[in-house]
């Protein structure tokens, strides 16, 4: 029975309504529209009035309920949208209560609402909106989050726990703090515990269509995936087949809406499709639980059985090993009692490894995301003083003012400090400042705090070496996380301050900029951090190299741009591997960049792998050396033509001659030239085509070179060369 609630007064009610709703539109307007839209002004001008009327008598608490707001313990009489939609932005981001006191500024509204429109699992990787506020924000408004490991705490034993965290799976997001992703790791990584919390799920879930079990489950999956990826990456691997042993409980209809979820929304946790990489580490003896599980319960084989299967392990032969292990585990059961076991074995043997799955995958499935932003406040002020003096009083501790002091004294504090290790400490905890900053979407304030730290660092030598340890960890914190969305905004003295900064810190800094260079979109972004990454040269290389053996196709393939755009011949062996790496893309970048190279070393390694590769890899090969027409392939070309066998590569030998026709230069008549007196007695059709080839190309290039080479060869040379030479010269008139 639902807890009984004292009401609101008719007044309180609609002025609360009237709050939620101002708020609304103020959200819509500063997410649709930039800063100066006249929306934001009138939108914001309106919640201002509201809220100073709120806290006229004294500090406004919301306390945030399921789909309600309470003041006072008192919820309005009737349901308000407004008031419901207030409510579910504040619980996504685990707002517990929200108190409101007199002097909230406009920049301070804006703050947190831009705190409560990101992602939730974006906010609580930062640490959670908690501890955001307490960087961003300031006294005017108190938070105070929700503690769910503490309310875990509250009741003791496993089966409570496991309880809370089930609820908090069926709900749309897992609104888990670190505390309970805590608890949930734990209990993933001890098999007894893991089993507990999938019976719990199956029993809370029995009588709910199969989507909600798959839901639940993808949340635990995708909120650990999330969890670990950032706190311990290395530790992914484990848990991710971990959990997949906790999915050989799934039925048969179960793992088909799992496994439809792969490359869908839902499923991805940032660039990772956790389905996808769970399916994978799956262990022969949770793919064997679930055959075994799937036959007992429903007495022999089904064709969603043989789906799953068939998507789970698509090679014959591990089919049939797997099968192996299962038959005398179904032996074993009750279904051996039931019927002839050795024909319902052949029955599930038939089915499940003839079954053709080509109809299963689908992409049908899709989920919209929305944010919304909004700012307001002022304070209305009653006194007997002009409104211009008490203005004046209240800007000087207003949010905003109170921020600006903790800058400006951080600032003072590195320049005035002379001791070096007190400096030391001065400096890390600007750099923690820095992070934080960044973390809530003050970029400019955190390049200006880190910029400090470079510069005092510089003015001293004592201080030189301990500045450059203090920014190192910078490249390995928050600023270069989120850095790439903030360029997508920044004006171009923001940029060149970021530029220099990550000079300052040298080139510890290469590699995460490369992954978050690797993970964005925008392109202007993505310019800027090409532009900033090239500037390392020599030293950048070094740090991009460690990149080649990335677990991301991604990250790898934005290594193999960034060794092209360093140029020169160091780094090319790195490129080696991934001529034949098993993403295309990454393929087709190392290629690039070893054909763009010029060099006759990054020929010979492209020639040597043109000629060791097979399948796939040799296949885009050759598709990439054939249809390329850059002009910086060129010396690529020409190497080609003099060294690359035409009986086994006739196509890139032809497509080589036909690009130096439309390249031109002296080196490439000189191939050409080569290429024309070049035969095979023993091939003469080939030859024939090769020698036409390279003749049309000289005529193509009508240069003097190229005239004279094509004069000389009509009279000099085997009968084939004189009569292509003389075809094409005919042509020319």
């Amino acid at each position: 029975m639902a807890e009984a609630r004292a009401t609101l007064d008719a007044d309180m009610a609609f002025r609360l309504a009237e709050f939620a709703r101002a708020c609304k539109a103020a959200l819509r307007a500063v997410s649709l529209y930039p800063g100066g839209h006249p929306a934001i002004g009138s939108t914001l001008g309106r919640l201002t009035e509201l809220t100073a009327g709120l806290t006229a008598a004294g500090p406004f608490a919301l306390e945030v309920r399921p789909q309600a707001i309470l003041v006072g313990d008192a919820a309005p009489a009737k349901p308000d949208s407004a008031i419901v939609e207030l409510s579910d932005v504040l619980r996504r981001q685990l707002v517990g209560r929200l108190t409101l006191n007199s002097g909230v500024d406009a920049e301070s509204w804006r703050t947190l609402l831009l705190l409560l429109s990101r992602p939730p699992e974006d906010v609580r990787a930062d640490g959670g909106i908690g501890r955001l506020w307490s960087t961003a924000g300031g006294p005017s408004m108190e938070i105070l989050e929700i503690d769910y490991a503490e309310v875990l705490r509250e009741k003791q034993g496993d089966a409570e726990a496991i309880e809370r965290l089930v609820t908090a799976a069926l709900s749309p997001q897992l609104e888990l703090d670190d505390s309970g992703m805590r608890l949930l790791l734990e209990i993933v990584g001890d098999p007894a515990r893991l089993t507990a919390l999938m019976q719990e799920l199956e029993k809370r879930t029995e009588n709910s269509p199969g989507a909600v079990r798959v839901g639940a489950f993808l949340n635990l999956l995708r909120g650990l995936a999330e969890y670990v990826g950032r706190t311990n990456p290395a530790q992914l691997d484990q848990t991710l087949r971990q959990v997949g042993n906790a999915a050989g409980r799934l039925t048969a209809d179960g793992m088909l809406e799992l496994l439809l979820r792969r490359q869908q929304p839902e499923a991805m946790a940032g660039n990772v499709d956790v389905v996808s990489a769970m399916v994978h580490r799956m262990s022969d003896g949770a793919i064997t639980e679930f055959v075994v599980g799937s036959v007992v319960n429903e007495r022999g084989p089904t064709d969603r059985l043989a789906q799953a299967f068939h998507a789970l392990v698509p090679d014959n032969d591990r089919q049939r090993q797997l099968l192996a292990l299962a038959e005398p585990q179904v032996a074993a059961s009750e279904v051996w009692q039931e019927t002839a076991f050795q024909e319902l074995w052949e029955r599930v043997e038939a089915m499940l490894t003839s079954y053709s799955d080509e109809k299963f995958v689908s992409d049908a499935y899709a989920r919209e995301l929305s944010g919304a932003r909004a700012r307001a406040i002022d304070v209305e002020a009653a006194s007997d003083d002009p409104p211009e003096r008490i203005a004046t009083w209240l800007g000087t501790v207003a949010d905003s003012a109170l921020r600006q002091l903790d800058l400006q004294l951080l600032v003072d504090l590195l320049r005035i400090e002379e001791d070096s290790a007190r400096w030391r400490d001065v400096a890390e905890t600007v750099v923690v400042h820095a992070e934080d900053l960044v973390r809530v979407g003050y970029f400019s304030p955190a390049l200006q705090l880190a910029e400090a730290v470079a510069v005092e660092g510089d003015r001293l030598p004592s201080r030189a070496g301990l500045a450059t340890t203090v920014l190192e960890r910078l490249a390995r914190g928050n600023l270069l996380k989120h850095v790439a969305r903030q360029l997508r905004t920044a004006d171009d003295a923001e940029y060149e301050r970021f530029s220099r900064l990550s000079r300052a810190i040298g080139p510890a800094v290469v590699a995460p900029l490369a992954e978050t260079l690797s993970l964005e979109q925008d392109a202007r972004s993505r310019r800027r951090l090409r532009d900033i990454l090239v500037q390392f040269g020599a030293a950048g290389r070094e740090a991009v190299q460690q990149l080649m053996n990335a677990a991301n196709w991604e990250v790898r393939r934005t290594a193999a741009f960034l060794l092209r755009e360093f140029g020169g011949v160091e780094g090319l062996k790195e490129l080696q591997p991934l001529l034949t790496d098993t993403e295309p893309l990454v393929q087709r970048e190392a290629i690039q960049a070893l054909v763009l190279n010029g060099t006759d070393a990054a020929a010979q390694i492209l020639l040597q792998a043109l000629t060791t590769a097979s399948g796939r890899p040799r296949a885009t090969l050759i598709g990439e050396l054939s249809s390329m027409k850059d002009e910086r392939a060129a010396p690529l070309f020409c190497y080609l033509v003099r060294h690359l066998d035409r009986k086994t590569f006739p196509a890139v030998y032809l497509g080589a001659i036909d690009a130096l026709g439309s390249f031109g230069g002296p080196d490439a008549v000189e191939a050409l030239k080569e290429a024309l007196h070049r035969g095979d007695w023993l091939a003469p059709m080939r030859t024939r085509r090769t020698r036409a080839a390279a003749a049309q190309a000289l005529r193509r290039i009508g240069d003097t070179a190229a005239v004279a080479a094509l004069r000389e060869s009509s009279s000099r040379g085997p009968r084939g060369v004189r009569s292509a030479a003389k075809a094409e010269l005919k042509k020319l008139g």
